[in-house]
């Protein structure tokens, strides 16, 4: 007897296109219609084909959360729903932040709920095994964490956005999603800049994490350096 293991596919939603990874190879379609449209027109995979997919920053609203004591899991659920809409509007939103992360503070991240569940019942309808929805910056930043050091700060860039997490002693201080002309480094020092000067106490000394060189002609905030992360990963 023969064993037949289910596909693994992977799909990035990004800034303007939908990029499907499945053993037949990459399959590119670009986002112009709504998301179910957008989604139906995807090739057919294997049923029941494992399917993880990552979401662009365009489409993810992000905010650093600092939980109040005693709250059960559905109390999280119901502030940080409460927080997305006070800061963002009404959405809706489908939330995707952890509601049992350990620690007071955690990055939480939301989508549209039209794109949420729009996946879902693709997903449903195709006979796929959706495992995970995560957002890019989250993706890229867990890939690299186990080689940060210290105080720090890591971007993460793409189409007309560039996306900056900030720590200190090890919990999270602060983090922005900026649209940008172009996601290079100079936007992306800015955007460091930017986001330490919103802290009342930002740290003095810090490694700045960004995939690539930076121009020579954009110096980093004094007491800090830059460490290219994308020759970190293997």
């Amino acid at each position: 007897m023969s064993l037949s293991w289910p596909e693994r596919a992977a799909l990035h939603i990004g800034p303007d296109a939908l990029r499907l990874q499945c053993r037949a190879g990459m399959i590119e379609q670009p986002i112009d219609a709504d998301w179910t449209a957008v989604l139906a027109a995807l090739p057919a995979l294997p049923r029941f084909s494992c399917l993880h997919v990552t979401v662009a920053d365009r489409h993810v609203r992000y905010l650093r959360v600092t939980w109040p004591e005693g709250l059960s899991a559905a109390e999280r659920q119901a502030f940080v729903v409460h927080r997305f809409t006070e800061v963002f509007g009404a959405g809706p939103w489908a939330v995707l932040t952890d509601r049992n992360a350990a620690g007071p503070v955690c990055i939480a991240a939301a989508l549209p709920l039209s794109l949420h569940d729009a996946l879902r019942d693709w997903a449903r309808d195709r006979r796929l095994s959706l495992r995970t929805v995560e957002p890019a910056f989250l993706t890229d930043f867990n890939q690299s964490r186990r080689r940060f050091r210290g105080d720090g700060a890591f971007a993460r860039r793409e189409r007309g956005r560039v996306t900056i997490g900030l720590w200190a002693a090890g919990v999270w201080r602060a983090l922005r999603s900026l649209p940008v002309d172009e996601a290079d480094g100079r936007a992306s020092v800015d955007g460091l800049i930017a986001l330490l000067a919103t802290l009342p106490e930002a740290p003095a000394a810090g490694t700045f994490h960004v995939a690539g060189p930076l121009p020579a002609d954009v110096p980093l905030p004094a007491g800090w350096i830059h460490a290219d992360c994308a020759e970190a990963r293997p």
